[in-house]
C-alpha cells in the first residue's frame, strides 16, 4: 500500500508544481507581439479621452511594454490625443508608434510619417493633425490648408495642445 501512495503523492506534487509554473505564464497580460491596435470603428473608445473612434484617417496608436516581452497596443481617435497620452504616462515604455495615412487609411510607422498641422483640418479632438506616408502628399495638403509640414521629431516638439486644442 505504501508503494501506491508514494507515486500518487509524487504525481500530485508534480501536478501542483506544473500548474504553479504554467498558470502565471498563461495569465500574463498583453501580447508577445508588437502590433498596431485593432480598432472597431464606431465601437472602440480612445484610450485617452474615451470618445468613440470613428474616423480611421485620424486614428493613431502606440504599443508599450507591460513586462519584458509583453506588450499592449492602445488606440486613439486623434494623433494629438496619442501625443498627450504619452506625455501623461511617462511610465509607458513606448516601443512602436502608429498613425493612419490620411489618404489611404493604412497603418504606417509614425516615426517616418510627415504631418500637416493646420486649424483648417478638422480632427476628432481638434488638434488639426493629419499624417502622410510621403512628404509630397503632406506638402500638397499643407498648400491646400495653409498648414505646416512637420517630421515626427518636430511634431513631438510642437506645442499642439497650446495651438490647436
Amino acid at each position: 500500500m505504501n508503494t501506491l501512495r508514494l507515486p500518487l503523492r509524487s504525481i500530485s506534487y508534480l501536478t501542483v508544481l506544473f500548474l504553479a509554473v504554467l498558470l502565471p505564464a498563461a495569465c500574463a497580460q498583453g501580447s508577445a507581439e508588437i502590433t498596431p491596435p485593432e480598432i472597431r470603428y464606431g465601437e472602440d473608445l480612445c484610450a485617452h479621452c474615451n470618445m468613440i473612434i470613428s474616423e480611421p484617417r485620424f486614428a493613431a496608436g502606440y504599443a508599450h511594454e507591460l513586462a519584458p516581452g509583453r506588450y499592449e497596443s492602445l488606440a486613439f481617435d486623434d494623433i494629438g490625443d496619442m501625443l498627450e497620452a504619452a506625455k501623461a504616462h511617462p511610465d509607458h515604455t513606448v516601443v512602436a508608434w502608429y498613425v493612419h495615412d490620411y489618404a489611404g487609411e493604412d497603418w504606417i510607422d509614425a516615426t517616418t510619417a510627415y504631418y500637416v498641422v493646420s486649424k483648417a483640418i478638422i480632427t476628432p479632438m481638434g488638434f488639426g493633425i493629419a499624417a502622410h506616408s510621403s512628404q509630397e502628399a503632406a506638402a500638397a495638403q499643407a498648400a491646400e490648408v495653409q498648414g505646416e509640414v512637420l517630421t515626427w521629431e518636430e511634431l513631438q516638439a510642437h506645442d499642439t495642445a497650446h495651438e490647436m486644442h
